[in-house]
């Protein structure tokens, strides 16, 4: 073999070797450009995930919050809810009482059964039948108390059907108008409200429910309605803290 050929060889080997070294040296780079972009896609990743738990964290945080907010409305709307019962029920015995003390005390002479003679019952009766109804209001209340308002309002609703006249019947259709604004029925508590209104005049709450029907009309968008009856309070009832509160809301309209 000549030395050119030799040569040539030489030359083509060595080629052949430089080209498979740089070969590799650029696979090597890729590859590690490779893990270079992958490890920043991963850390962005991670990246992301630690702002997600953080955010996680924070709605957490303002559920707890809320929650908490939530629970202690209950417990005012609760209190609340007993307080009116309490001051209704109070109103009902000092009417009782009242009614009780005007009538004149039996005398011996007239009133004294003959022997063998049935005793009247008729105050033993009505004592009974009463506590029937008062059971009854309190059975629905308790389920309003525990704001149930769907069970409160079907039982308040049966109250009615069996005791229209009852001496609790006014409170009871107080309570279902209640039950409807608390659930942001407005059109039924309106309804339920105009029932008392018309039904019981002599109401203890009969300005409140004017005043429920009045924001009512205000929630469903009918300001000249919400008028009508603020106004129409405000005429009835000019000294009364429903009065101011009408007052307020007819100037913010």
């Amino acid at each position: 073999m000549t030395k050119k050929p030799l040569a040539l060889s030489l030359l083509l080997v060595m080629g052949g070797f430089s080209h498979g070294v740089l070969a590799q040296g650029v696979e090597q780079r890729l590859g590690q450009l490779e893990r270079l972009v992958n490890s920043q896609g991963l850390l962005e990743i991670l990246q992301r995930q630690e702002r997600q738990e953080l955010e996680i964290q924070q709605l957490r945080g303002r559920i707890e919050e809320q929650e908490h907010a939530i629970e202690n409305l209950r417990a005012r709307q609760r209190e609340l809810y007993l307080d009116t019962d309490r001051r209704l029920s109070r109103i009902e015995r000092e009417g009782v009482a009242s009614q009780d003390s005007s009538l004149a005390a039996p005398t011996p002479a007239t009133d004294t059964p003959l022997l063998g003679a049935a005793p009247a019952s008729v105050d033993v009766v009505d004592e009974a039948q009463l506590q029937k109804e008062r059971e009854a209001y309190q059975q629905a209340f308790d389920l309003l108390r525990e704001l149930r308002y769907e069970p409160a309002t079907t039982a308040f609703r049966d109250f009615l059907k069996q005791y229209p006249n009852g001496r609790y019947a006014h409170i009871a259709q107080y309570w279902l108008g209640e039950a409807g604004y608390a659930q942001r029925n407005f059109e039924q508590a309106i309804a339920d409200y105009q029932i008392l209104i018309e039904k019981f005049p002599n109401s203890p709450k009969r300005a409140e429910a004017m005043l429920k029907i009045g924001y009512s009309w205000n929630e469903l968008k009918q300001a000249n309605k919400s008028k009508a009856m603020l106004q129409r309070l405000l005429q009835e009832f000019p000294n009364s803290t429903e009065a101011s509160q009408a007052q307020r809301m007819l100037s913010q309209m």
